[in-house]
């Protein structure tokens, strides 16, 4: 089983053990999260059990880092993917308004402009609303 296939709520529990940058209790997590603690202890229990995370005396950490499917993990933060090729068309934005500056525009930049900034915008948005699926 992969993190993909988790429950929304453990799924939670999951994330926000792996952004914390430190082992967290169940009351902890349960008044963080706005959950039951019941929720979050059977989560934990589950999530245990598929090896995803560990018991550390009463208080729980990530064994295995992972992001669901469309997310990657850089430095224990969850990132859409779509907000990485957001960046990329962001990139492509730049380079063109700069030859925009030096060269002056023609119908060819301003379509490269036009294209790569509501490329930009849609993989930012998107990016964003996946994101908020899974806090």
């Amino acid at each position: 089983m992969d993190v993909s296939e988790l429950s929304k709520n453990a799924l939670r529990v999951y994330v926000k053990l792996l952004e914390s940058d430190r082992p967290l209790g169940v009351r902890e997590l349960a008044r963080e999260l706005g959950m039951p603690a019941s929720t979050v202890h059977y989560c934990l229990k589950r999530l245990e059990e598929l090896g995803f995370v560990e018991r550390v005396e009463d208080e729980y950490k990530v064994k295995r880092v992972e992001g669901p499917e469309g997310f990657v993990v850089i430095r224990r933060r969850l990132v859409p993917r779509l907000t990485i090729y957001s960046i990329f068309f962001l990139g492509i934005l730049v380079a063109e308004l700069a030859m925009c500056a030096v060269s002056g525009v023609n119908s060819d930049r301003a379509v490269v402009v036009i294209a790569s900034t509501t490329a930009f915008l849609l993989f930012l948005i998107e990016g964003l609303r996946t994101r908020g699926r899974v806090a």
